[in-house]
């Protein structure tokens, strides 16, 4: 049966010049209420209408079916309204159905921009770009169901019945709503919230998978949250509240039924990891160089940093945590891995736990089985932290995650992803051998070959939509995830997507940053007080641009010199010429990579 709290599952959009009309649906295309949402294209109101007492005018309307509303953002030219146009079943988690956002609509209130400066214009046409960016990375989910923003363990402890009764955009939990911001206009009463439909940003995989007989689900969420959201160079460390960087919480759910149905056998089990940039006050601005030196402020309070962030987690997690470093103790990441070994000595909080492991020297030559020192030094927590179990039938047959891992390199993406796996995969065979799925609890499951390929490939993908939404591309190291072992494919194409990551990060980055934030709503657009500067072209009318044209101008004539005058002197001079704005370019690197307009960090 259906509450008033529920989301609605479908709409019918009708679009008349000067009124949008939303007519709820179920999943099958049958009216859901006799009432609908009523939006105002020139003053932006918003009501509820009853169908009986003002009857959508259809015939005069463009009719759209879409699965839902993400929301409603303000440009230069007005407001606009976000839809789901499609989405697709990724599977369901206790009877709840999970969708992936496949495609987007932006339409304006406004029917014509004519109203605007070619300033304003100009602004705007790239404004509505940014959220088509944000649109089509990829990696939007949403249940109109199912909680996809809270632990099942968080909801077992703490979900009153109170709390659900509450409008689904009110329950979410607010650190992974990605559009919490864009539903504002129908947060102020219960009817408009029916309308509000919380998105979440990461990753979603559900897997059926059978082992000797027994068949179970098993799914991964990873929840990306919108705290310190960016990209790979632009955000780093923490905020002053506590928030790091690229922070996801991944959560492993297994769900079973043995066979017969019999009461109380229908169960739940999940283990949940955190990864997050390392907790300190830290950067890492692009500049050109391949990986550029990680830097600190002498004057900034690292120790808060750490303790700000921790004292958070236990806030939110309770329970013990252990902080697992995985960065170089030589190099470039050695000053910040050093730095962070330090402020958790002396801050020595009780409930916290330092493993450092050197990932890239250990396992260096490709000496993979090392990674079971790492295991082995966690191996004490993985059984003393356990998991979450619930018994569907039966809710007081219930057992919690007492402790979590918190995983970091310095991207948190390659090597935490491959370490997250490892965990999952030890602490999921505990709860295989606690539900009587496997008989040994000693089993090496990568020994089951069809569970084992399901198992690998569902972290990796996990690994390459977080770094898609990060860093640009999918994540390295993935062949080890997928089969276990690294090849010259895999060598190849971590390769590829290293250079790639390298261009998109010096190159686009800051504009990818800006659309982040304008979605989330960390900046907001005022007509009457556009940014000065938001050109993203090098080739500008100052040393910049000159540098850029005239490195080209040089190259050209270089080539023209070897291919039609053959005039020694001549090309020597322009290949020096060439030779000096390339190092002027690399001197001066920072202020030829892409950078954030519109909100300084």
């Amino acid at each position: 049966m259906s509450s008033t709290a529920d989301v609605y599952e479908r709409f019918n959009l009708y679009s008349l010049p000067d009124t949008f009309y939303l007519e709820p649906r179920d999943k099958y295309g049958v009216v859901a209420s006799n009432t609908y949402l009523e939006i105002d294209r020139n003053l932006g109101d918003v009501n509820i209408r009853r169908s009986t007492d003002f009857p959508i005018p259809v015939v005069e309307a463009d009719v759209q079916p879409i699965y839902g509303i993400v929301g409603v953002i303000r440009l230069v030219s007005g407001n606009y309204l976000i839809v789901i146009k499609r989405a697709e079943l990724v599977g369901t988690i206790n009877n709840s159905e999970i969708y992936h956002i496949t495609e987007t609509d932006i339409i304006p209130y406004k029917k014509t921009t004519l109203h605007l400066t070619e300033r304003q214009a100009w602004f705007n046409r790239h404004f509505l770009e940014m959220i088509h960016l944000v649109l089509a990375t990829g990696g939007f989910y949403y249940s109109t169901t199912f909680d996809l923003t809270h632990s099942l363990q968080w909801l077992s402890e703490s979900a009153t019945p109170t709390f659900k009764q509450l409008p689904m955009i009110e329950r979410a939990n607010p650190r992974f709503v990605w559009n919490r911001h864009l539903c504002a206009p129908f947060s102020s009463s219960v009817e408009l919230s029916r309308y509000a439909l919380p998105i979440m940003h990461g990753f979603v995989g559900i897997r059926s998978c059978i082992i000797r007989g027994s068949s179970f689900k098993l799914a991964l969420i990873s929840r990306r949250s919108i705290h310190r959201a960016g990209v790979r160079f632009y955000m780093r460390g923490t905020d002053s509240m506590g928030h790091s960087a690229n922070f996801i919480e991944t959560e492993q759910i297994l769900e079973f039924e043995k066979s017969g149905g019999k009461p109380g056998k229908r169960a739940l089990t999940s283990f949940i990891q955190m990864r997050g940039s390392i907790p300190l006050y830290w950067s890492q601005k692009p500049n050109l160089r391949w990986q550029p030196l990680p830097t600190m402020k002498p004057a900034d309070d690292q120790l808060d940093a750490y303790v700000r962030h921790m004292r958070l987690q236990h806030q939110i997690y309770g329970g013990k945590h252990v902080i697992v470093n995985l960065v170089n103790t030589k190099g470039r990441e050695k000053r910040i891995g050093g730095e962070l070994e330090r402020v958790i000595h002396v801050a020595n909080l009780d409930f916290a736990r330092y493993v450092g492991f050197d990932f890239h020297r250990e396992v260096q030559s490709l000496n993979w089985d090392r990674l079971s020192i790492l295991k082995d030094m966690l191996a004490p927590e993985l059984v003393d932290f356990g998991f979450f179990y619930s018994a569907i039938d039966n809710p007081s047959d219930v057992r919690f995650q007492l402790g979590f891992f918190r995983t970091n390199c310095m991207d948190c993406l390659d090597r935490t992803n491959v370490v997250q796996a490892m965990l999952a995969k030890e602490s999921l065979r505990n709860q295989l051998f606690f539900l009587g799925i496997i008989d040994n609890p000693n089993l090496d499951l990568d020994v089951l070959e069809d569970f084992s390929h399901i198992f690998k490939n569902l972290w990796a993908d996990n690994g390459d939509e977080c770094s898609k939404q990060y860093a640009g591309t999918g994540a390295l190291k993935t062949d080890f995830t997928r089969i276990g072992k690294r090849t010259m494919n895999g060598a190849i194409n971590d390769g590829i997507n290293a250079v790639t990551r390298y261009f998109k990060n010096n190159f686009a980055d800051g504009y990818r940053q800006d659309a982040i934030d304008l979605f989330l709503g960390n900046f907001k657009v005022d007509p009457n007080a556009l940014p000065e500067r938001f050109d993203t072209s090098v080739f500008r009318l100052d040393a910049t641009g000159g540098a850029i044209i005239g490195a080209i101008f040089s190259t050209a004539m270089v080539i023209l010199c070897l291919l039609i005058s053959e005039n020694t002197t001549a090309t020597l001079f322009w290949m020096i010429v060439f030779i000096a704005f390339l190092l002027f370019i690399y001197i001066n690197g920072e202020e030829f990579v892409n950078t954030p307009k519109l909100k300084q960090d």
